[in-house]
């Protein structure tokens, strides 16, 4: 019992996955900026960001729901946080059970099904747009990424397990750039496109529920991190996993910074007719038994 607490609130739970998720996000703006030439902010900055929107007011808009509102983040971070539940990170994990993939696959869509219900709760036409755009966006990345994870799932039973895919590096590939979608990172950050819908679906939030959404994309950026590491880099020991998890992370801040944005449709296309077919390649390997 006292192990179960321990894996739920510290590590690799909630204090592990906010303190991580957040660090991330600070280290991706620092590398950004110093590949644009710039000093950027300090890599805690997500965290004085956090908690300044966590001692703000929520303010609810004229055609908002409000309950709707306070609800959506709530279940956003609670999709994000139970996934960490079936990784086995570093070797801790109270939930490995063949089959459990495809629980963490259900828990994330299901997170982001929350931020389109958002936008469309808060009564604005811009988060209207945005709700649009991210449930395209998620439509569009979630082939290559299922497909990439159910290729090593294949020859792990299906369960979150460490696993060293070197064979299959399509499939690696796939994932890495289906996680830069996933996280609405450039080149694919169409639901939040500063130049045309302002701030997609969060753009009538404020104060702790926006804290809310911030600190449950920070859980996923540690719940994605995680997975690849361990699905496609093969886990190891902390010291092991913690090196792993920072060489993806700068991967998708190089990535970030380098592309431009894609429009909806290029977006679609590139995962639908490049990233997906490569990652079935890959599929068809594993199923065959070709990859030895």
């Amino acid at each position: 019992m006292i192990n179960e607490i321990f894996f739920l609130l510290v590590f690799p739970g909630l204090l592990a996955a906010g303190f991580f998720g957040l660090l991330y996000e600070g280290i991706l703006r620092k590398i950004s900026a110093r590949m644009q030439s710039r000093v950027g902010p300090p890599v805690w900055q997500p965290f004085f960001d956090w908690v300044k929107l966590m001692s703000k007011e929520n303010i609810t808009p004229r055609n908002g729901v409000g309950f709707v509102m306070t609800l959506c983040p709530v279940i956003a971070f609670a999709a994000a946080l139970s996934a960490i539940v079936f990784i086995p990170v570093a070797g801790f994990s109270p939930a490995g059970f063949p089959g459990n993939v495809l629980i963490v696959i259900y828990l994330l869509v299901a997170y982001t099904l929350s931020f389109a219900v958002a936008g469309w709760a808060s009564g604005s036409p811009f988060g209207s747009v945005g709700s649009i755009r991210e449930l395209t966006l998620l439509f569009s990345y979630e082939f290559p990424f299922i497909v990439s994870l159910l290729t090593i799932g294949f020859m792990t039973g299906f369960q979150v397990s460490p696993f060293l895919a070197s064979h299959f590096p399509l499939a690696f590939f796939a994932f890495l750039v289906s996680v830069i979608g996933s996280l609405s990172l450039p080149p694919f950050h169409v639901p939040d496109a500063e130049q045309e819908i302002v701030g997609g679906p969060l753009v009538e939030y404020s104060g702790p529920r926006l804290g809310m959404f911030s600190l449950a994309k920070a859980v996923k950026f540690w719940v994605l991190i995680s997975l690849g590491v361990v699905m496609f880099l093969g886990g190891g020991t902390i010291e092991w996993f913690l090196i792993k998890s920072f060489f993806l992370v700068i991967v998708v801040s190089i990535a970030k910074t380098v592309f431009a944005r894609l429009r909806i449709d290029q977006t679609f296309r590139l995962f639908w007719l490049v990233i997906g077919p490569l990652a079935l390649i890959d599929l068809i390997r594993a199923v065959f038994g070709i990859w030895v």
